[in-house]
């Protein structure tokens, strides 16, 4: 039975951890959690533990408390709930975008205050919480004045368009809140939004026959991933922010174009970045991640190939396409099929590329 040690051994100790949260949400004993969470870790040996500080890291740590190892209880969760072990269940990228039904041009037809590209996400899930499809939507917060994110659980329609305009740039654990999600508030429809690594999280746990994780893949009924070229680790952007005068909130979105870095400020200026000038701020585990679209999920969302104001939105499966097309009948989304996929190609390409040095 594996344990938190074979993950460490195959996904942190190699630094190719995403921190989608996935292990510490499905740990039942709550052994695994991250720096954030608390500043100390336990270091044991055979004679006593005692209590360390926890080092600068990207991957979470372990309160030595796991039953596989210390009882050996059969469990495998943590394992198991990862995407990036030596042996995962989550398909090959190597076609690209992956399979698509419809490439579509989308904006939402709700008002919705502060939005990204169009809103598209957010009238998805508003519509959804309305029609009673979903009881739960893991989403990510972000305060509009520092810009710090979270991973948060919203419940209804209302605390979905509250979390709208957040940018997924930041590198967040957003599984982190599918264990509230699942085993304190007991929600059976749950939508989760996030990046690829994320996907490919809720993709292994769903393809996963360990019964620790039944409850979680019950639980899960759409996956919107998001365009995703790489992430930022909060106070490493924020000090490349203040080192060009920028206070965080007179920031209005991030963005990556033509293998650029270019924040965009609420007074219409911009300031450009190479990446390769702001690679020290990426997280590590992005540098193994090949995939810019998300082919693990039901719907794909993105900037790329539409113009602004709109999203690009690719439906992949049957099960994608009803939520879209509900959506759409309801009057909270408009759609056209007018995408640039030259432009998405381009982006898979080269994230792929990088992925291969």
């Amino acid at each position: 039975m594996k344990s938190y040690l074979n993950l460490k051994e195959e996904v942190w100790d190699k630094n190719i951890c995403s921190g989608c949260g996935a292990c510490v949400a499905v740990c039942p004993v709550d052994n695994i959690y991250f720096k954030e969470d608390s500043p100390v870790k336990f270091v044991c040996d055979e004679c006593a533990c005692i209590i360390a500080p926890v080092e600068e890291i990207g991957y979470p740590v372990s309160a030595e408390f796991c039953k596989v190892t210390l009882y050996d209880v059969p469990c495998g969760a943590c394992y198991d709930a990862c995407p990036r072990t030596e042996k995962p269940l989550i398909p090959s990228i190597e076609k690209g975008i992956g399979k698509t039904l419809k490439k579509l041009k989308a904006k939402s037809k709700i008002e919705i205050k502060g939005s990204q590209n169009g809103g598209v996400v957010t009238a998805i899930l508003a519509n959804a919480f309305d029609e009673g499809l979903i009881d739960g939507a893991l989403v990510m917060m972000e305060d509009k004045w520092t810009m710090e994110p979270e991973s948060y659980l919203a419940t209804s329609k209302e605390e979905v368009l509250k979390s709208s305009g957040s940018r997924y740039n930041w590198n967040v654990p957003i599984l982190r809140a599918l264990k509230e999600a699942v085993m304190v508030k007991k929600l059976k429809r749950i939508a989760v939004v996030g990046t690829p690594c994320v996907m490919n999280a809720v993709y292994q746990i769903m393809a996963s026959d360990n019964d620790l994780l039944k409850p979680f893949k019950d639980a899960i009924r759409l996956k919107i991933g998001l365009f995703c070229f790489e992430t930022y680790d909060y106070d490493k952007m924020m000090t490349i922010l203040e080192e060009n005068n920028i206070n965080p909130w007179e920031v209005q979105k991030m963005d990556i174009e033509k293998g650029k870095l270019i924040i965009k400020l609420m007074n219409g200026n911009s300031i450009e970045f190479k990446l390769k000038d702001v690679e020290y701020a990426m997280r590590e585990g992005c540098k193994v991640c090949g995939d810019f679209t998300g082919i693990t999920s039901d719907i794909s969302v993105g900037n790329v190939g539409t113009p602004e104001g709109y999203s690009t939105v690719l439906v992949r499966n049957e099960w994608g396409n009803g939520f879209i097309e509900r959506a759409y009948n309801n009057g909270y989304i408009e759609v056209e099929e007018d995408v640039n996929m030259d432009a998405v190609k381009k982006l898979v390409e080269l994230k792929k590329k990088r992925k291969n040095k």
